[in-house]
């Protein structure tokens, strides 16, 4: 009985992790990519600039948000510790009314 508990409990799980990564469009994966390759070039990013890759992307204002939660894993996979990582993410969050202004 164990096992069916175990086995059902791993099935979902497995379900879950997959449907997460389908429902990850490419364009915004691809804009949090190249927001996460900027604040490693240049930390000291003005969020204009960040706004910017929004804009190229062609993200929704409505969609700012859960892209730039993207953001912070990509800056942990290029190498920046976590306290870092959460200072360069106010930049981030700075961007997204000004992705709203044209």
């Amino acid at each position: 009985m164990k096992f069916l508990i175990i086995a059902v409990f791993a099935a979902i799980a497995a379900f879950l992790i997959w449907r997460s990564k389908q429902n990850t469009a490419p364009e915004e994966r691809a804009c949090a990519i190249d927001i996460g390759n900027l604040l490693k070039a240049h930390p000291e990013a003005q969020p204009q600039a960040i706004a910017d890759v929004f804009k190229q992307h062609g993200i929704d204002p409505s969609r700012c948000q859960q892209v730039g939660a993207m953001v912070m894993p990509q800056l942990r996979k290029q190498g920046l510790k976590p306290e870092d990582a959460r200072i360069v993410m106010g930049q981030v969050r700075a961007a997204y009314p000004l992705v709203r202004e044209t």
